[in-house]
């Protein structure tokens, strides 16, 4: 299962077992504590700015739908931090081995030394990324390591899910096509000949570093139309087609057309397992959690749990629309948002 559907399954427990837990007296830089264990508001704040840096509009959230978000993420972090202590208990957390290593793969996927620099352009505080890591590498191990052996799936379960399911395994009509993109026309033209000597897409690609070279099998409903054009003709099949675009060319082969049919259950049996296991993950972490938090003590800061007074008051008026300077006070003491005694 993946991390985020985790996530979710954390997240839905938690924002409802967060009304039991205890409410802690606000300490400098700490927004909770899990068995005495902290997780701090630089934390929190991290997350956040992590999971909402593509979704910024440029306007300031209320303060009300800040202190939502605030809460669901404390919830994937207190899960996260019940996690690393199950993993302490049983000798199995994330070293500092493994952690370098998800570290290395992750840098491997960036050109040069240019890793760092992209966190810096986006504003992400290294040590606080490898916090997050540390974090993520334990879900995935937790998941393996604990989660997984424990669920046991046989020829029966695959069965009443496939029968359950049999719409997901029926496919459309479907083409098979090698697809491929240049500049210029002649390029195109020598790939797509090519091909009846070179079978293997990424070979050809390796063979042409000029052109951009897929394979692809596409529903054929869902064909572009000057795809679907191009594909009805003789050539398709044979020497392949090459169509204009806005920036160069793009040449098409036809490599086979597959009928509609319903996969059979020993054909659909990789995807029936997958959607199977992910399913009984989330049961089995959902079942462990809630015993998790019931075996813990959680402490939350009192100002993530309750709604202040004065926390989403309207803008004041300006200009004529300001209120007098005199009046009721109790009136005044209203609209500041403060309490009368």
């Amino acid at each position: 299962m993946s991390k985020r559907r985790l996530a979710l399954v954390a997240l839905v427990l938690l924002l409802g077992l967060l009304g039991c837990t205890r409410r802690s007296q606000d300490e400098v830089g700490v927004v909770a504590r899990v068995n005495n264990r902290p997780i701090t508001l630089d934390m929190l704040e991290f997350q956040y700015d992590l999971e909402h840096f593509e979704a910024f509009t440029g306007a300031l959230p209320s303060v009300s739908s800040l202190r939502e978000a605030y809460g669901e993420i404390l919830g994937q972090l207190i899960a996260q931090e019940l996690v690393s202590q199950e993993l302490a208990k049983r000798g199995q957390d994330v070293s500092d081995e493994e952690l370098a290593k998800a570290e290395a793969d992750i840098r491997a996927d960036y050109p040069a030394d240019t890793f760092e620099q992209t966190l810096a352009d986006e504003y992400i505080d290294l040590k606080m990324w490898r916090k997050h890591l540390r974090y993520v590498c334990g879900m995935e191990k937790f998941q393996r390591l604990v989660l997984r052996p424990s669920i046991h799936l046989d020829y029966r379960d695959v069965e009443a899910y496939y029968q359950a399911h049999l719409d997901a395994f029926r496919q459309p009509e479907r083409v098979r096509v090698l697809a491929v993109f240049a500049e210029d026309r002649a390029l195109v033209e020598r790939v797509l000949a090519a091909h009846r000597q070179i079978r293997d897409a990424a070979a050809l690609a390796k063979a042409f570093p000029a052109a951009q070279v897929r394979e692809a099998t596409i529903a054929h409903d869902l064909l572009a139309p000057s795809w679907a054009d191009a594909l009805r003709g003789g050539d398709a099949a044979g020497r392949g087609v090459v169509l204009p675009t806005r920036v160069g060319f793009e040449g098409l082969l036809l490599l086979e057309r597959l009928p509609a049919q319903t996969l059979d259950v020993a054909q659909a049996y990789p995807q029936v397992e997958a959607a199977l296991l992910e399913e009984r993950l989330q049961q089995v972490f959902a079942a462990w959690l809630a015993k998790a938090v019931d075996a813990s003590v959680i402490r939350v800061s009192e100002r993530l749990l309750q709604k202040q007074r004065d926390e989403d008051l309207p803008p004041e008026p300006q200009g004529d629309d300001a209120a007098p300077q005199g009046g009721d006070p109790a009136q005044q003491n209203v609209a500041s948002g403060n309490e009368t005694g």
